[in-house]
Order: C-alpha cells, then structure tokens, then sequence
C-alpha cells in the first residue's frame, strides 16, 4: 500500500516535464549519455502510468549522471552475475557509471522493487550499485519505443516506455 500511495502522489509530478515538441521520440534503440562530475548519487525512483506511455524517473544529486539504457535479454545482478527475474517478458536494462546509490555512510537510497503493472512498465528492480555502477532492470509486457531525457530543478533522468 505504501508504495502505491507514493506513486499516486508522485503522479503528478512525473506529468510535469517539459513540452510534447521538446521530448526526443521513442525509438527501440540503445540511448546513452554522458554525465558530469563527481559521482552522481541516485535516489528517490519512481513510475508513472499515463494514457500512451509509461514513465520511470529517477532523481540525482551532487552531479548529472550518465546513463545507458538498452533492450537486453536479461538482467544480470552487478557483483555477483546472478539473473534477476522481472515481471513482463521483455526488459530494459538501466546502467548508471560513475554513480551510487547510497549515501556516503552506507544508507541506501534506492528503493528495491517497484511493482506498478502499469500498461506496458510492470516493474523496476534494483540490480546493482557495484564498483561505481548502478543497474536497475525494467520489465515490461511488450517491446515498444522508449525515450530518456535529464529534467532539472531537481536533475532527474525520465524514461518514457510507449504502450
């Protein structure tokens, strides 16, 4: 129930960004960017269901991260190369480098699962925060376009998954 009340309540705020026209289109192809420095520390994920896509946004502090965000059969757990299983049949794999998801004294600031069964997003798993790496996988019910772009104020990087 909590989480559910969480996302109800960022719902709002995931539907803020920036204009229809100003947002990259979906596509099935890799994205990647490069980030600033130092290491950025990831917190606060969330998801958003919305009548033509899915969004997961994830908020950074002290730097821009960089990301990597593919299709890929399978998610692998950071550190110990276990699978990590998700609900849908196909998956994104999220890869942030030069990155954490903790604080500097340990605490984690990443939520493990979340389950929205939105449309196509069904969940997001935590897969690593290893060696300056941080994975997150995304399951979803089918391959569609997705797109990733930074939002500020605070920075954010937003993935919208098509339906």
């Amino acid at each position: 129930m909590r989480s559910y009340t969480l996302l109800v309540a960022l719902a709002g705020v995931l539907a803020l960004p920036a204009t229809a026209s100003a947002l990259p289109p979906f596509t099935t192809a890799a994205k990647t960017s490069t980030g600033t420095t130092p290491q950025s520390e990831l917190h606060s994920p969330a998801v958003g269901c919305h009548p033509t896509y899915d969004r997961f946004v994830i908020r950074a502090r002290r730097a821009t991260p960089n990301y990597d965000v593919r299709y890929v059969n399978q998610i692998i757990q950071d550190g110990s190369g276990e699978p990590v299983s998700l609900l849908g049949r196909y998956r994104l794999r999220v890869r942030f480098r030069d990155a954490r998801g903790h604080t500097a004294n340990g605490t984690t600031d990443l939520i493990p699962n979340l389950t929205p069964r939105c449309p196509n997003l069904r969940q997001v798993k935590h897969a690593g925060d290893f060696e300056g790496v941080v994975t997150l996988g995304i399951g979803l019910r089918k391959r569609t376009g997705f797109r990733v772009f930074r939002l500020t104020n605070p920075t954010r990087v937003a993935i919208d998954v098509a339906h």
